[in-house]
């Protein structure tokens, strides 16, 4: 069976020790919800263009958002199916015990389109596990990730150890960088360290792709060095989303509205329209609410200006809307 080789550093211990820290700031510090909506759409926006700008694929933040928003046709299938997988994640399977099956689902939602869905690789790869060995190490890993040893080890190495160990097998023709993330994030989120799904770590990555590859790469079997870097990416992205969500907690408006503004879906999603691109006019509307009367928008926007959330200028058709 598979035994991974690290030792606990003080760096790696720090580090889980602030992630828990963090951890406990973010899910006891109640947020409106459509702030918590908002982080979420905020760390899928990042997870699908940072894991697109890994693996080279041109695409801004701001184009991943108009899809997001449903407001673009023109996204690359990476992105799509990186999404669905997502999704996939949370809905279906959270909770599962991780096999080879699990696995090669996740890379067949991942792939789809691209390349054969959940079929091992069979040509070689410079410094990848040969294409005959990689069943056998498929199963070992999935045999310690199993054990009792792995279930005795904290959720954040185990995530760790199983990212780095699936970008050395490199089991598939493609789509390996993500759907060892998507893995990754599971063990995470069946660890109880799901925060709510406002981090993307992919962020990290692609921020620091150099140093990503030299951790990754330079001590192959020894995970020491890789584990320092990915708790530190991982500190280093829940402490920013901690930081957030006290900020958002402390914000006036929503100080104003807990307790006593109750907003509706539309109104929520009027709101969270301001905050991505900051002015609606009366021509986004149909837009932004297809099937929806220009009347009830109206009377959506006139209720959060009434509760001094949104604020008008112009009149009639040239009618422009902001947050207050």
């Amino acid at each position: 069976m598979y035994r991974p080789n690290y030792g606990i550093s003080t760096k790696i211990l720090g580090n889980i020790s602030q992630i828990e820290y963090c951890r406990a700031v973010i899910e006891t510090t109640p947020i409106l919800p459509h702030w918590e909506k908002q982080l979420q759409k905020d760390a899928r926006i990042r997870t699908l263009a940072s894991t697109l700008r890994f693996m080279q694929i041109s695409i801004s933040n701001d184009e991943i958002k108009k899809y997001v928003d449903g407001l673009s046709d023109k996204t690359p299938l990476e992105a799509e199916n990186l999404d669905k997988a997502l999704f996939y994640l949370q809905q279906n399977a959270i909770h599962k015990e991780l096999d080879e099956e699990l696995i090669k689902e996740i890379h067949a939602i991942v792939s789809e389109g691209i390349t054969k869905p959940g079929i091992y690789r069979k040509r070689k790869i410079a410094g990848k596990t040969n294409p005959e060995e990689i069943l056998a190490k498929m199963v070992e890993l999935i045999d310690w990730v199993n054990s009792l040893e792995a279930k005795e080890t904290h959720p954040i190495l185990v995530a760790g150890i199983v990212k780095s160990q699936l970008e050395t097998i490199c089991p598939f023709e493609e789509a390996n960088f993500a759907s060892g993330n998507l893995i990754s994030r599971l063990i995470l989120l069946n660890g109880g360290f799901g925060f709510k799904g406002f981090n993307s770590p992919e962020d990290y990555y692609a921020n620091t792709k150099q140093e990503y590859d030299k951790q990754l790469y330079s001590y192959p079997a020894e995970l020491t060095h890789w584990l320092e870097y990915f708790t530190d990416g991982l500190y280093r992205e829940i402490a920013n989303i901690k930081e957030k969500v006290a900020l958002l907690a402390r914000d006036i408006k929503v100080a104003k509205a807990s307790g006593r503004i109750k907003l509706t879906d539309r109104q929520e999603r009027i709101v969270e329209y301001l905050q991505d691109y900051g002015l609606l006019q009366n021509k986004d509307f149909t837009k932004v609410f297809p099937g929806v009367s220009e009347d009830s928008i109206l009377r959506d926007l006139k209720t959060l200006i009434s509760k001094e959330i949104v604020v008008k200028t112009g009149s009639t058709k040239s009618s422009r809307y902001e947050l207050s």
